[in-house]
């Protein structure tokens, strides 16, 4: 397996199809057509993070991260997006997105990330488990979300 980033520029279809199919199965309401847009504008920036892996010349899973600077934590960042195909499921992908992700968080200084696990998720795929045994736990803050 390989672990690749994806920068403007770049082949993005893989990337583009995988969190396509990730929206939909998740009952995301962001259009394919938008999905497609802002991966390629994700990509295009530095304080990004696209990452694909890749088996037998097929993309597998994919992963995005967004970084941002605040007072509290300085550099931080949040894993947006982690999706690996079923049938690659328990094979370690997950597990080497991630780690990917956080080597390019360290390099940059990043002092921490967040991931967003919606209630979907948590029922279908025991994402709570995954991100716990990967050492995330909440810490008590409640996320308030505005709609623009």
């Amino acid at each position: 397996m390989k672990i690749r980033r994806l920068k403007g520029g770049d082949d993005l279809s893989g990337a583009i199809a995988l969190l396509q199919r990730f929206f939909v199965e998740e009952g995301f309401e962001t259009t394919a057509d938008i999905v497609a847009a802002r991966t390629a504008a994700l990509a295009a920036l530095d304080t990004c993070l696209l990452i694909v892996a890749e088996r037998d010349g097929q993309t597998v899973g994919v992963a995005t991260v967004s970084s941002e600077f605040g007072i509290e934590l300085g550099w931080w960042a949040e894993m947006g997006d982690l999706y690996v195909v079923p049938a690659a499921r328990g094979q370690g992908v997950a597990k080497a997105l991630v780690e990917a992700a956080e080597g390019w968080m360290k390099v940059r200084g990043i002092a921490g990330y967040q991931v967003t696990v919606t209630p979907v998720g948590q029922e279908h795929h025991g994402l709570m488990e995954y991100y716990r045994k990967q050492g995330f736990d909440s810490e008590g803050r409640l996320l308030l979300f505005k709609q623009l």
